[in-house]
């Protein structure tokens, strides 16, 4: 069974689909974190958007590893790397670039037919999993997905303004939602999960609960 769970920044997804993955007893792949290696991969070598063949050809020669919730680059973890502030806005800038997408996309597709499977993206319902079993759309305000973004920066002793945190979201929510290739939007079919007065517990029980009913009906 495959799982897709898209939504913009800042809404919980890569929490929620780590806790739903470990109830369902499924394997979870952020794809979102994958751009975020490529956009912090392209900034470490001087890749600007607009060089598509370097860009796929670093790509291609990069390793890039999932251990639970840790993300390798090239044996380097960076998780908490791709997590800052400049990178989760440049990710957008380097997912909107066709060569990095069509490197991207088998990766994805295969990653999430080697088992059951719930990634969370912002096109996994839409693009790289349109027949997925089961389809959410996690989102929640752009002031709340703020202030839990600001707080989890502060519990990592970044030094952050919350107006700072608030504009990059609503920057990244019209970035992602206006680039030419694959932009952020609900399926028609995804369920709605608002988790703006939710907390991480009640997401994930509401997607869980999706996928049961999704089940039942099977």
């Amino acid at each position: 069974m495959i799982v897709a769970i898209d939504g913009p920044a800042g809404a919980g997804k890569s929490t929620v689909t780590s806790r739903l993955a470990a109830r369902l007893g499924f394997i979870r792949i952020d794809t979102g974190a994958l751009y975020r290696v490529v956009a912090l991969l392209a900034l470490r070598l001087g890749l600007p958007p607009e060089a598509e063949v370097e860009l796929a050809a670093a790509i291609g020669s990069a390793r890039i590893v999932f251990r639970g919730d840790h993300v390798l680059l090239d044996d380097e973890d960076v998780t908490l790397s791709i997590r800052e502030p400049a990178i989760s806005l440049s990710a957008s800038r380097y997912a909107a670039v066709p060569a990095v997408r069509a490197s991207l996309l088998e990766l994805q597709r295969r990653l999430g037919r080697a088992s059951d499977a719930v990634l969370d993206g912002r096109d996994i319902g839409t693009v790289v999993f349109p027949n997925a079993d089961v389809k959410i759309f996690l989102t929640a305000t752009a002031d709340a997905r703020a202030r839990r973004r600001h707080a989890e920066l502060l519990g990592r002793g970044a030094d952050v303004v919350f107006d700072d945190v608030l504009r990059e979201i609503v920057a990244r929510d019209h970035q992602d939602e206006s680039r030419p290739i694959a932009p952020l939007r609900r399926a028609h079919d995804a369920v709605l999960v608002d988790a703006t007065t939710m907390t991480i517990e009640e997401a994930v029980d509401a997607c869980e609960a999706a996928v049961q009913d999704r089940s039942r009906l099977s």
